[in-house]
């Protein structure tokens, strides 16, 4: 028998539109999820613009750490039902989802929301009232009426980054989840308004099929900020959609890679540097933009590129037996075998491979810079230097974010600065490439601030509304 969960959130402002579900059928589970209508997505979206956010910025924090402390808890139903149900809706195993949920969930805490608005505002109070700023008047900030949120389902807890960035500058958000996870940031925000009431009708998660430009563009024309995730082809179909009167924020396919300086491949380091990177590669099948898709390896270490190919490959080979890789669709392994053949056929790459291909290593000591099939598949390119580099990244910013550098401090930082200028948003160490933390910016730029607009009180008017307080003579 089919087990039915339900998931999204519909405010209690929705009760009256008597709203009807959408069914996602995965294997022993089917999970349903509000779908409206055009005009009733109309209605909700114009009653949520009305509805007031009176809660303090810590407030908001508080709530939040308090849902996300549930979740981390392995004992509470909640958690239970999440690790049950993610390796059916998604194909990652039980052991993947386990992890990466704590990993994922540890960014949402107290300590780090203050972070992150600590990097964005110099002073996060400015969110509640005005502050005295500069140039002698008073600043705020304030956030949109609503954001509409359009989530990729390739990453199970990617939502909640947008959805708390949102709710951390007081907008109101309609959430429109994946038809491939639609559950986990519904029983978040669930579980948030149980928590805080007051935040019952800032939330909507609803679902329709991918392709529904009728709602889709219903939803965009009357946010204020929309923020898309997914292909390069879905935000370019969305920013279409889009008003002149309208923010976009896009987050599209990126492509990231890991780098190893020569003075680091000493016996000891190579074998531990190849464990970190298969770590990275393993971590929900590079289904990440932060995810390493190729390593780039300096020729005349201790050891070799190929060498560390080898060691990478082993390193995957072992966590292959604890972590093995999610069943595949028939897109994902017709593109992992066009790979395959490809690589196989060239004379300038070595593949190495098990029985099974269950992961992909490709050795070449021709430098290119192209993307891979992702599943555990990865290219290791043997370079004599890491400043040749600049001549195959140099046109490709539009698609770079993160490089995991392993490398002496002194030319970390100039690497940094010579690969940043081509644009590379984010440098980390092999380990972390896929552990993000709060304060990051995202693809290079400042989430919570693109969301807000700046309100100024001239120091003018501050001096001349002196004149009129009841206590001047």
């Amino acid at each position: 028998m089919v087990q039915i969960e339900k998931s999204g959130y519909l405010p209690p402002m929705a009760k009256d539109l008597k709203i009807k579900n959408r069914q996602i059928d995965f294997q022993d589970v089917s999970i349903s999820v509000p779908h409206p209508d055009e005009d009733q997505l109309k209605i909700l979206s114009q009653r949520m613009k009305t509805v007031g956010n009176h809660l303090t910025t810590n407030e908001i924090i508080t709530a939040i750490t308090k849902a996300v402390a549930v979740l981390l808890d392995r004992k509470h139903p909640l958690r239970r039902k999440l690790e049950k149900l993610l390796p059916l809706i998604t194909g990652f195993n039980h052991e993947t989802i386990r992890l990466s949920l704590t990993h994922s969930l540890k960014t949402f805490r107290e300590h780090e929301l203050m972070r992150w608005l600590s990097v964005n505002f110099e002073n996060p109070l400015i969110l509640d009232q005005f502050i005295a700023s500069s140039h002698g008047g008073f600043t705020k900030a304030v956030g949109p009426k609503l954001t509409a949120h359009i989530w990729a389902g390739n990453v199970p807890v990617l939502p909640l980054w947008s959805l708390v960035g949102s709710l951390l500058v007081k907008g109101k958000v309609i959430g429109k989840v994946s038809s491939s996870e639609p559950l986990f940031i519904g029983v978040f925000c669930q579980l948030l308004v149980e928590i805080e009431p007051r935040l019952a009708d800032s939330l909507a998660i609803v679902s329709w099929k991918g392709g529904d430009t009728r709602r889709e563009k219903m939803l965009l024309n009357e946010a204020e900020v929309v923020v898309g995730y997914g292909s390069n082809r879905t935000i370019s179909k969305l920013q279409q959609q889009i008003g002149h009167n309208t923010h976009f924020i896009g987050f599209g396919n990126k492509l990231s890679f890991g780098f190893l300086h020569k003075l680091v491949l000493d016996k000891q380091k190579a074998e531990n540097l190849a464990k970190q990177a298969a770590k990275s590669v393993i971590y929900y099948d590079q289904q990440g933009c932060y995810s390493p898709q190729l390593f780039f390896v300096e020729k005349n270490g201790q050891t070799s590129p190929h060498e560390w190919a080898l060691l990478l490959a082993g390193k995957l080979q072992s966590y292959q037996n604890r972590y093995p890789l999610r069943n595949l669709s028939i897109e994902e392994a017709y593109d992992r075998s066009q790979f395959y053949e490809s690589k196989m056929w060239d004379d300038h790459c070595k593949v190495i491979v098990p029985e099974d291909r269950s992961w992909i290593v490709s050795y070449s000591e021709k430098p290119l810079l192209e993307p891979t099939p992702l599943s555990r598949v990865v290219q290791v390119i043997a370079i004599d230097h890491w400043k040749s580099l600049a001549a195959i990244i140099r046109d490709k910013s539009q698609f770079l974010q993160t490089v995991g550098i392993a490398a002496p401090t002194d030319e970390l930082f100039e690497i940094a600065s010579d690969w940043g200028a081509l644009g590379i948003t984010r440098v980390t160490s092999l380990e972390n490439m896929v552990q993000l933390h709060a304060g990051w910016h995202q693809d290079g730029y400042s989430f919570l601030k693109e969301q807000v607009r700046m309100v100024d009180i001239d120091p003018s008017v501050v001096c001349s509304s002196e004149l009129f307080n009841d206590y001047m003579d």
